[in-house]
């Protein structure tokens, strides 16, 4: 057992109304409506204590024509108090996951689908933040300035505060042009020495050359177009799609997984909640070779798309592709290619 179904089960039992209802159950197996009439309860109330039941493990339900009948877990009621008790966390385990939640609920609270909507103010949440970011960048490995761009910008527009945020906490090191992280991946590094002084008016740069500045660290590092998967290890089940920015939507999406957060497929996002995001891979099916002069590089990363996907079958049982999108995505490609 481990110390969350511990936790879990005591939760569940810290009530009257559910500790009379698995008392009933296990005597017998009963309906929903049974035991509703049994306890003079609504039958809604009694739905919800058997939620609550089954997410601790302690019941089970199953379908039986049109009623649902619901059990006791006979093997769960075999566990001692002693081994419930024994399964929970010490002291240290259990300030490792209040911190643990800390961190979920100031990222929920900061990141909407993926993305940083604003830089908290509180220092104390700005790290945490910061330690998403830092995340991206493998210990050891040398990035240009480009490269770090790309590594932020999927994630929040403002890449150079994040940048001198990340380099004035000691996250990433700096030498000249080349970024990396020393530290392995939950680890803050040492604090770095305060980066020089900026030049005067640098730190006041308008919304206009910055865009310009995008412009052009995107020219001289232009990201590879292609299509790339996400595999659930835990039942074969893949979800294929296709990039602009292979390495920016490798790092939204892995990012995504890690918040539960999965709101680009809802399939999905409840396999990340069961499984784990540890459980999905990323990988990249094709790399989509440069256009040529006059081409479009969306119809034609469009069509590369659906070859894939007809290519895999990700549907249904398969995967997490949705077949009716991918119908209408060919026909919509065949008619814009006045095919017939």
């Amino acid at each position: 057992m481990n110390p969350e179904q511990g936790i879990a089960i005591m939760k569940a039992l810290a009530d009257q109304s559910r500790l009379a209802i698995v008392k009933s159950l296990l005597e017998r197996s009963q309906y929903v409506e049974e035991l509703a009439r049994r306890h003079a309860l609504a039958p809604s109330t009694v739905s919800f204590h058997l939620r609550k039941l089954e997410q601790a493990g302690l019941i089970r339900s199953r379908k039986e024509q049109y009623y649902v009948i619901v059990e006791a877990n006979e093997a769960i009621f075999d566990t001692t108090l002693r081994e419930i008790v024994a399964a929970l966390p010490g002291g240290d385990e259990l300030q490792d996951g209040r911190m643990a939640e800390y961190r979920r609920k100031v990222l929920e609270s900061f990141f909407r689908h993926g993305r940083l909507e604003k830089l908290p103010t509180q220092q104390k949440k700005r790290l945490i933040v910061l330690e998403q970011f830092a995340r991206n960048f493998e210990p050891g490995r040398r990035y240009s300035e480009a490269e770090v761009t790309g590594l932020i910008m999927p994630l929040f527009d403002d890449y150079c505060t994040i940048r001198r945020l990340l380099v004035d906490e000691g996250m990433i090191r700096r030498d000249g042009s080349a970024y990396w992280r020393e530290s392995a991946s939950g680890d803050r590094a040492e604090p770095a020495a305060l980066p020089p002084q900026r030049q005067k008016g640098a730190a006041a740069m308008g919304k206009e050359s910055k865009r310009t500045e995008i412009k052009r660290v995107y020219k001289q590092n232009r990201p590879e177009m292609g299509i790339y998967q996400l595999r659930n290890r835990a039942n074969g089940k893949i979800f294929v799609e296709s990039s602009p920015n292979l390495e920016g939507t490798r790092n939204s999406r892995l990012f995504q997984l890690r918040m539960g957060t999965a709101v680009f497929n809802r399939e999905l996002q409840e396999d990340v909640r069961r499984d784990g995001a540890d459980s999905f891979e990323f990988s990249v099916l094709e790399v989509l070779e440069k256009p040529a002069a006059g081409e479009d590089p969306e119809r034609l990363l469009a069509a590369l798309e659906l070859q894939w996907l007809e290519k895999l079958q990700p549907f249904d049982e398969r995967g997490y592709n949705n077949a009716r999108k991918y119908q209408r995505d060919r026909e919509r490609l065949r008619t814009r290619n006045g095919e017939n």
